[in-house]
């Protein structure tokens, strides 16, 4: 039989996981932000030939079927 207490420390456990959640994925969204707006980091502009040591024009990526091949 459980505790009369357990539904309540269960509620507030969630909370404080709901409200640290919230602060990664806010600091997450700032560090995105703050990458997206330095050209040196390769494809957070949404251009990754421009970008600082991105991949040359013309580079070939992987597909699912290549990776399948190999």
């Amino acid at each position: 039989m459980t505790e009369h207490g357990e539904p309540e420390r269960e509620l507030r456990e969630m909370e404080e996981r709901s409200e640290r959640l919230e602060e990664d994925i806010d600091d997450a969204r700032e560090d995105w932000e703050r990458k997206k707006a330095d050209s040196s980091v390769p494809g957070a502009a949404g251009d990754p030939e421009r970008a600082e040591g991105g991949p040359e024009k013309g580079a070939r990526y992987p597909t699912k079927r290549d990776v399948d091949e190999d």
